[in-house]
């Protein structure tokens, strides 16, 4: 904890004092004295259920953290959120992403989004209907998408966690520079039938824009008179400089400059979602994200989902001394979920002054990481169960694995929560067949969280990431800090630009 003087608020001495309370006990206790635990800590939201029983909190805890989020304004920022008042303040804009899959009051506002996500939509299925052309006529078949942050992660984690793309165009991503990465992408592709999306916010990101001039390289590297214009789309906040850049201003797809790179898979930059998956489906991953937006917006605080998993996650870094939580999806197709989160929490979070600009005195960010559940038992969950601190835990599961057909699935289900299970309530549960040797012994008090969605559909896809982005923001509001800037990124970007007017690369 910080000095009390210099804390964000009067209530951290309660919540300190909270803390203090479970010095004496055990998550395993909590379970054993409380037996309706499980019902009491189990929260519903649309597409989510979750049990929250297996974490380091009481009913004098959860009201000490409910005053702390009343004491930053917290409902009066919320509204200010959704809008779309100008809450990042150091840009002088909105975040108002809600806007994407909620429509706006403004009618002005509402009817400019809506005509542009009908041309993207649009393109995405003539795309899928063989209809839009290359310059030599043929039908385009392969499409590789360039961006890098935002105008990747998220486009690539619906795309795949969506599964095999259902209609005949193959899509691949490109982010890295080096060129390991889009010479696979290419692989096997055939120019003539070949289309490269370029998704950049400012449409000046170095990484982008050297990717997607070497892949009009590759284009025009055949015996066949390409025209580029037909081969290269472009999505992005400013469309004059994708004209510049050489693109048609047919297949150039704008969104707002208020939609932040990491909440931007709901704008034209989930083209390649549509792309692949048709536009039902992204109208569906809007539908859930929107039904989440609501709750956040109208459910009581103490059963409002994103503001519980925002409560505890701040508790636990300034209460308990934690330095990082880790994501696990039992899901292959949500392998791409902790990268999408480490962007959203760690770009959104890590500040270290205040709206202000006053040097924070206590800390922010949690580092986050993850890996694909059962995949990660069998690599880092040693660390987790005996190492000398803990982290907290979100595994994400799915309801309907649990009565699948496929015992497999069944396992996967079955394996998540027997882990959850023993990294919070320790090797006491076992029995009779506890471990008797200190190497064996597991203590537990490693808290956790279960998420779990009906199934690994569009909708329960778009409002667990329309959760975790307001948990995100719950969590700015009581560290009192701009979720929706990136100053930090800048540095590095001037630093290569002094290197390449010093004419070195070394």
């Amino acid at each position: 904890m910080t000095n009390p003087e210099t804390a964000p608020s009067p209530v951290w001495e309660t919540i300190e004092a909270c803390r203090r309370s479970f010095e004496a006990r055990t998550i395993d206790t909590l379970f054993r004295v409380e037996p309706d635990r499980a019902r009491r800590w189990t929260f519903e939201a649309p597409h989510v259920h979750a049990d929250c029983s297996r974490n380091w909190i009481d009913e004098d805890s959860f009201a000490a953290l409910l005053a702390w989020l009343e004491s930053r304004n917290f409902e009066k920022k919320r509204a200010a959120l959704l809008a779309g008042e100008a809450v990042n303040n150091t840009e002088h804009r909105p975040a108002w992403h809600t806007a994407l899959r909620t429509p706006p009051d403004d009618p002005s506002v509402a009817r400019s989004l809506h005509e542009e996500q009908t041309r993207f939509l649009g393109f995405a299925e003539a795309l899928r209907e063989g209809r839009i052309h290359g310059s030599t006529g043929e039908a385009i078949e392969t499409v590789v998408c360039i961006g890098i942050g935002g105008s990747d992660l998220g486009p690539r984690l619906m795309t795949e966690a969506l599964g095999p793309a259902t209609g005949p165009v193959a899509v691949h991503f490109v982010s890295n520079l080096d060129p390991a990465e889009l010479d696979t992408a290419l692989t096997g592709a055939r120019p003539a039938a070949t289309m490269i999306i370029a998704i950049s916010k400012s449409f000046t990101t170095l990484e982008t824009l050297e990717n997607v001039r070497a892949a009009r390289e590759w284009l025009g590297a055949t015996d066949v008179a390409l025209d580029p214009t037909h081969h290269v789309a472009a999505v992005t906040a400013q469309p004059e400089r994708a004209r510049d850049f050489g693109i048609h201003e047919k297949r150039i797809f704008s969104f707002p400059q208020w939609v932040g790179g990491r909440y931007s898979l709901w704008s034209a930059c989930g083209l390649p979602i549509a792309i692949a998956h048709g536009h039902r489906q992204f109208l569906e991953l809007l539908a859930g994200a929107s039904e989440m937006d609501q709750h956040f917006a109208q459910a009581p605080l103490d059963a409002n989902l994103p503001v519980i998993l925002g409560l505890l996650g701040a508790w636990y870094v300034n209460f308990w001394g934690v330095r990082a939580r880790a994501v696990f999806p039992y899901a292959q197709r949500l392998k791409n979920l902790p990268p999408y989160l480490q962007q959203l929490e760690m770009e959104s979070l890590g500040k270290r002054v205040n709206h202000d600009g006053r040097l924070l005195t206590y800390d922010t960010a949690a580092v986050v990481w993850g890996e694909v559940g059962t995949t990660a038992q069998h690599s880092v969950f040693q660390f987790l169960h005996q190492g000398t601190h803990w982290v907290p835990i979100d595994f994400l599961v799915v309801a309907e694995h649990e009565q699948s057909a496929d015992k497999r699935h069944r396992l996967l289900h079955a394996y998540a929560l027997a882990q959850a299970d023993a990294l919070s309530r320790g090797d006491s549960v076992l029995g009779a067949q506890r471990p008797t040797t200190p190497h064996g012994a597991a203590p537990g008090g490693r808290p956790c969280n279960v998420l779990s969605i009906p199934k690994l559909d569009a909708r329960a896809l778009g409002a667990v990431i329309a959760l975790y982005e307001h948990r995100t923001f719950v969590q700015s509001v009581l560290w009192d800090i701009n979720a929706f800037d990136q100053w930090g990124v800048e540095v590095g970007k001037k630093m290569l630009q002094q290197r390449l007017e010093q004419g070195t690369l070394r």
